[in-house]
């Protein structure tokens, strides 16, 4: 090559090369503004009206050393007076002290410590390897900064700060990936194009990947008008009114504690809080473990009122995630309350409103209620069986609760001889689906006493990890109940705010009453109770076959009906439901079904599916093997006849023409049963956190290769030659 000719190459490969290196330069910080960008907004989500963080003021968060080698920072919350109790003896009082939260991704574990805010003294520490933490304003970022790393978040989001987000950062869980186990939360942005829908990205914090995405469902506007922007707003204080003495205080994870109540100057509990809110979506499968509380993912919404009643007075909190509820996607609005009558008795409840992400869910809040009963040392526990009340000897877990009840209606009594309280689930859902898990357990130190974060989802851990036969007569007795509240989208509505709000909300209520001494029955309500069972069968129960209801699933067209029924939050239906879910895809089941079962039509089949959801698992859907147990099993007689032999049609004539010739028979040889499946979107492998890898890999091969040639034409630079 000429020196002249020489000299311009090199000259432009100098040129190109600061070109693309700026180039780069200005990728990385576009990206990192962009990821800037949607970290503030899902810290904003934490703020107040006012634009002030919760908890803990700012100055002195940045005073503390959170800084821990291999452990991940979650939150540092300060102790109500009760909960700094265990550690009175070490000075902590209320707001003296904080709760610092780690997660420790090596051993799959919270590490917890309760720190002295006036000399920075470590009092306890704790490790939980059950506990997956909430969300907080530092997790929202190492989330962000993941999820920017993924190209099928970056398909569908583009620029991630330009995403609108929907909650803050959820604890979650997916029933059929390693999110079951490991700590995962889920970001929730606004569909981009304008359709309404929900765009959910799971992300694996302790595998720091995206485990997977997909879309729930949108909700059309009420004509209702938005509330009054407020949050944060809780009212702490006592009261004193027919005999009774209860104090209460807002806590950051577990609602209102109520504490230290006493009846006629007689202890009854010491303590009363919920610590989760499990909100489970089968079409998933997954759900999350909300928590309640000034600095949990549903905040205190208004104060805490207290209302008189006819024979007592209710103290009421309302929660609520959203201050423009009901017209919002996954949005949560809660109350816990506990009503107090003037003969002793008393009742905590729970209230969802709704609207949750999907259609189909169940809520499930986790009370903790520590008695104290004429003091700790003289407790007793008896249970309804059979035909007596029986004393419990040792800690056990009740379920199904609402059934097999004494004549008197209740199912388990606690306290002694001279103080007794008989408790029972009082009935509420329209369709008597009431159901709940009850536990019964001695107090122990750190089982629930102490700030608890939420345990692996659909488990009832805490508090069934505790379970450990220990002895309860004479002992400090703690009960968890659970009770389990079954939304509907169709009549009879129930946790949803539709057709209006505050008319088909959903509510728990435990009553615990009063009592002098434990009735046991007369032989004559023995004879009655005797006679009115249902003798147990030894035999099969026969599938049922679909009947009329009154209550029947509501909709003009098929496709009403099954969106109604939750159908298309499992699973695609032609150019109707959701995909990438729970659910086989059903768009070709009129041809998959024809042969399916040897000797069933496939009309016979799917009428079969829809009673019996159970009767013929397909193995594979689009996130792995189909799991049972996940459709509901009660369509049989939720849906009237006209309406099963209308949906059967509709699918039938799913005939899906570019299927193979031969669909998949089952029993034979062990063969799948559905052979379309959608892959869910899972990130590929580590990189750097929050950059777009796939462009920054290109802008470096360039640059690569513009630097190696100009070093070779440095290398091979000719000498000038003599004029």
């Amino acid at each position: 090559m000429k020196p002249k000719l020489h000299r311009i190459v090199l000259r432009i490969c100098f040129v190109l090369l600061i070109l693309l290196i700026g180039n780069l330069i200005r990728t990385l910080w576009q990206q990192q503004a962009a990821i800037n960008l949607a970290i503030a907004k899902g810290q904003q989500l934490y703020q107040t009206a006012d634009g002030q963080s919760v908890g803990l003021d700012s100055a002195t968060l940045n005073s503390l050393d959170t800084a821990v080698s291999n452990l991940t920072f979650v939150d540092a919350l300060p102790l109500t007076l009760a909960e700094a109790r265990p550690w009175q003896a070490q000075g902590c009082t209320a707001n003296s002290c904080v709760h610092l939260t780690y997660f420790d991704p090596a051993n799959g574990r919270t590490v917890n410590q309760i720190l002295h805010l006036t000399d920075d003294t470590i009092l306890a520490e704790w490790h939980d390897a059950l506990s997956r933490p909430g969300g907080s304003r530092f997790v929202a970022e190492d989330a962000i900064k993941i999820a920017a790393n993924d190209p099928e978040v970056t398909a569908v989001l583009g620029d991630i700060g330009a995403g609108d987000p929907a909650m803050i950062p959820m604890s979650a869980w997916l029933a059929d990936d390693a999110c079951r186990d490991d700590w995962c939360v889920d970001l929730t942005f606004h569909s981009p194009n304008g359709d309404g829908r929900i765009y959910h990205v799971f992300v694996n914090m302790s595998q720091q990947t995206v485990a997977r995405t997909f879309y729930t469902r949108a909700r059309p506007d009420l004509d209702v008008a938005a509330p009054a922007s407020q949050r944060a707003a809780f009212t702490d204080g006592c009261h004193e009114q027919d005999g009774w003495n209860v104090c209460w205080e807002m806590t950051a994870h577990d609602g209102i504690l109520f504490r230290d109540a006493t009846y006629n100057e007689t202890p009854i509990f010491s303590s009363i809080k919920i610590t989760q809110i499990e909100a489970w979506y089968p079409s998933w499968p997954g759900g999350y473990r909300d928590e309640i509380g000034f600095s949990a993912s549903v905040p205190p919404f208004g104060d805490t009122i207290v209302n008189e009643l006819d024979d007592g007075f209710e103290v009421r909190q309302l929660f609520t995630e959203f201050t423009r509820w009901p017209n919002c996607i996954c949005c949560y609005r809660y109350e816990q309350i506990i009503r107090f009558f003037a003969d002793g008795s008393f009742e905590p409840r729970f209230v969802s409103h709704g609207p949750g992400c999907d259609d189909l869910s169940i809520y499930r809040p986790f009370w903790r209620i520590d008695l104290d009963l004429e003091g700790a040392e003289s407790h007793q526990v008896w249970q309804w069986q059979e035909s007596e009340w029986a004393e419990l000897e040792n800690e056990t877990e009740l379920y199904p609760f609402i059934n097999n009840l004494g004549p008197d209606g209740y199912k388990l009594a606690t306290g002694s001889d001279d103080l007794l309280y008989r408790w029972t689930m009082q009935a509420t859902d329209p369709l008597g689906l009431d159901e709940a898990y009850f536990f019964v357990l001695q107090e122990n130190e750190l089982e629930g006493e102490q700030p608890l974060a939420p345990g692996p989802g659909d488990t009832f851990q805490p508090p069934r990890q505790w379970l450990n036969d220990e002895p309860l007569s004479g002992e400090n007795i703690v009960l968890w109940y659970v009770p389990l509240l079954k939304t509907r989208k169709t009549e009879p509505l129930w946790c949803m705010p539709d057709p209006e709000p505050n008319i088909n909300q959903c509510e728990a209520i435990l009553r615990a009453q009063i009592t002098a001494k434990l009735p046991q029955p007369t032989a004559e309500e023995l004879a009655e109770m005797t006679a009115t069972a249902t003798p147990e069968s030894t035999e099969p129960t026969p599938t049922p076959a679909p009947t009329p209801t009154p209550r029947p699933v509501q909709g003009d067209t098929v496709e009403e009906v099954m969106l109604n029924a939750g159908c298309g939050a499992c699973h695609t239906i032609g150019s109707i439901g959701e995909g990438r879910k729970v659910g086989s895809d059903l768009s070709t089941i009129g041809y998959e079904a024809t042969g399916r079962i040897p000797g069933m039509s496939a009309e016979e089949y799917l009428r079969q599916s829809i009673v019996e959801p159970n009767f013929a698992l397909a193995p594979v859907c689009p996130n792995g093997p189909c799991l049972p147990n996940i459709m509901p099993q009660d369509y049989g007689q939720r849906l009237m006849e006209a309406q099963i032999e209308a949906i059967v049609d509709y699918l039938l004539v799913l005939d899906g023409a570019d299927v193979a010739e031969n669909p998949t028979v089952i029993g034979e040889a062990g063969t799948a049963v559905f052979n379309k499946n959608v892959p869910a979107a899972k990130s590929g492998g580590a990189g750097i956190a929050g950059i777009d890898a796939t462009s920054v890999t290109v802008q470096l091969i360039l640059i690569g290769l513009v630097l190696l040639l100009t070093l070779f034409l440095l290398w091979k630079r000719p000498y000038e030659e003599n004029e």
